[in-house]
């Protein structure tokens, strides 16, 4: 009875706590779900089903909805790690289709074709002027992202999973960005709370240039980690006062004498690796941000460490991705054992008892 009484005082209250998992494609979703199996099996008091909100932008979006829909995180790494007959064992073909190779290939000719058209007609400019002039003939990405919203809703029917924002057994907040406004939209709350939330995780996946811009309502949408990483703020502002955020998306620090360089792994690493310089600058700058403005609210951050390991391989591959999702949850438990966990063993000890 005591006991009850004092935790009616605002001291004694239980702090509202938030989950906010960052994008970082196939093998970051894959990390997100090990490393929050690793929790669970490894944190006194934690249960990653008990926040009281969910936060999650592109990849981080999909478990973000599993979460929040009480999906036990051991239990989902067990379905991956075992490829079982489940509906939520994430495959190939829950991203790409049979067709989907055919289309890419179409729309990389489409895309030779618009250069190859103006460089000829226009041959007096400069490439980055023919590129520029060829627009309109070019695709707007080389994949869709309409197997992906199949794959979740039908995931979910089977599943007995709601893919209604209002029916979703935790709060769940989705952002996604609106293409031709520039503006942050956050599906799951007001005035975009009725989409169903397979749709808001395909808008939120829409990497630009790799996924054409995913359409909803005559708006075109694109990537939720575009110009933010995490969204940690959406999180703060309804009132969390504990927030563990999840970042798979850490740029690579070539050190060691026998390691191979970024511009050795060719373009698309480049690309890959100067994203997640952009993405752990705006995770930085943005906690930085929040500290100071909220300095009564817990953040907690894990992410790998900037070595070679299976996070290294193409974000939106499917050959490292249950090794991404093992070394999520060996990493994660490893860390668990070391002095810099100490205050997360705090907080969720506190909270157990």
């Amino acid at each position: 009875m005591l006991t009850r009484l004092l935790r009616r005082l605002p001291r004694f209250r239980t702090p509202k706590r938030a989950l906010v998992l960052a994008g970082g494609g196939v093998v970051g979703g894959m990390y997100e779900v090990g490393a929050l199996a690793a929790l669970d099996d490894g944190l006194p008091g934690f249960r990653c089903n008990d926040f009281d909100l969910y936060v999650g932008s592109s990849a981080g979006a999909v478990v973000a909805a599993l979460m929040a829909n009480q999906i036990r995180p051991v239990d989902l790494y067990a379905i991956l790690d075992e490829e079982r007959d489940d509906p939520l064992n994430f495959h190939r073909g829950s991203v790409y289709h049979k067709g989907s190779f055919g289309i890419a290939a179409r729309n990389f000719a489409r895309l030779i074709w618009a250069v190859g058209k103006k460089a000829v007609t226009k041959y007096q400019l400069e490439w980055p002027d023919i590129l520029a002039r060829s627009g309109d003939d070019m695709p707007a990405g080389f994949f869709s992202l309409n197997p992906l919203e199949a794959y979740v809703r039908e995931a979910f029917a089977a599943k007995g999973l709601s893919n209604n924002f209002r029916e979703c057994p935790r709060p769940l907040l989705v952002p996604a960005i609106d293409l031709d406004r520039a503006e942050r939209v956050v599906f799951g709350a007001e005035p975009f709370v009725d989409l169903p939330i397979s749709h808001a995780i395909a808008a939120s996946a829409a990497i630009p240039g790799f996924f054409e811009p995913y359409r909803i309502a005559g708006r075109d949408y694109v990537d939720g980690d575009v110009g933010h990483t995490g969204h940690v703020d959406l999180a703060v502002a309804r009132g969390a006062s504990v927030i563990l955020v999840v970042n798979p998306a850490v740029p690579l620090r070539v050190g060691a004498p026998d390691e191979s360089e970024v511009r050795h792994r060719g373009m698309y690493a480049v690309m890959e690796q100067a994203g997640h310089i952009t993405s752990i600058k705006l995770l930085e700058l943005g906690l930085a941000e929040l500290r100071l403005r909220s300095p009564e609210v817990e953040f907690h951050v894990i992410q790998p460490d900037p070595v070679p390991s299976p996070l290294r391989g193409p974000s939106m591959g499917f050959e490292a991705s249950r090794a991404a999702l093992r070394f999520g949850y060996s990493s994660v438990k490893e860390w668990l054992g070391t002095e810099a966990a100490a205050p997360l063993h705090r907080r969720f000890s506190i909270r157990a008892a």
